[in-house]
Formats: structure tokens, C-alpha cells, sequence
């Protein structure tokens, strides 16, 4: 598979090298493809580019980094980066899977729909605040599109 689209079906994206793991509802694929590339994509599918879509985030929230990625902001799909793009572990969650979150001794398991769970090495606080800048976006996105709709 060369194109991925990502869908209400998608629940993250990993990078593994050179190659993308794309967790699905029911299936994982790994795409030949840099996750960079599969963002890029993607945000060209729906309307723009990844770039411009991170420049809106940033002006959106008023803040420079670790935005949230908006994928496509008519379905909603906006996608926690746990991670830089450049780092070899960097894993993608898309903020309407996300169910609930524990922290453990040294890594917190973030738990997704459909029994997905996540290891990841970040702190609580860390994630709480990447969660809440997330859903800020998403709200901020929803209030615009139903004001232009009355």
C-alpha cells in the first residue's frame, strides 16, 4: 500500500525508520513511507498542506510548539504528537480514540478505542498538557464551524 488515507478507522500512526505503522480500528499496516510524507499527504487531501496546518494550529492556540496536527478540520481529526517527527519513537494519536490514560512507574499507557493501548515515556503532566491543548483546538474548531453555519 503506497497512499494511506487517514479515517474515522485510524486510531495512530508510529514512526518505525523510514517505514510508517498505521493502527487501524481492527488491523495495523505498515506503509513504506515516512510518517512525515503520510502526514503531508493527508493534510494535502483535505485541504492543505502540513505546514500550513501547523501554522494555523500555533496561530489558533497562540503558541509555537507541540501543537496539535489538524488532519481535517471538517472531520475532526486532530492527532496528539507524543514525540518530535524527527525521533525514531514518535507516535501519532488521534484525539477521538484517546478513552483514558494511567501513569505507571517510569511511562504512561494511554488506552484507545477498541482495546488499543500505547506505552509511551512521557510524564503525566506532559501528556495532560498536549490532551487539553488538543481538545482547546478541537472546540475552537467546532465554535467557528457552527457560527458560520447560522
Amino acid at each position: 500500500m503506497s497512499e494511506f488515507i487517514i479515517n474515522e478507522e485510524t486510531v495512530a500512526l508510529r514512526k518505525d525508520e523510514n517505514k510508517t505503522i498505521i493502527y487501524n480500528v481492527d488491523n495495523c499496516l505498515v506503509i513504506n513511507k515516512n510518517l512525515k510524507n503520510i502526514l503531508n499527504t493527508n493534510c494535502l487531501y483535505y485541504g492543505s498542506d502540513l505546514n500550513g496546518r501547523r501554522r494555523s494550529a500555533q496561530r489558533l492556540l497562540n503558541m509555537k510548539y507541540k501543537v496539535p496536527i489538524i488532519i481535517s478540520d471538517i472531520n475532526n481529526y486532530i492527532l496528539i504528537s507524543i514525540g518530535s517527527l524527527r525521533d525514531n519513537n514518535c507516535l501519532l494519536i488521534m484525539l477521538n480514540k484517546i478513552i483514558d490514560y494511567e501513569e505507571k512507574d517510569n511511562y504512561l499507557k494511554i488506552i484507545c478505542a477498541f482495546n488499543q493501548e500505547f506505552v509511551v515515556n512521557i510524564s503525566k503532566y506532559s501528556f495532560e498538557k498536549l490532551l487539553i491543548n488538543a481538545i482547546k483546538l478541537n472546540n475552537l474548531l467546532k465554535w467557528r464551524k457552527n457560527v458560520n453555519n447560522v
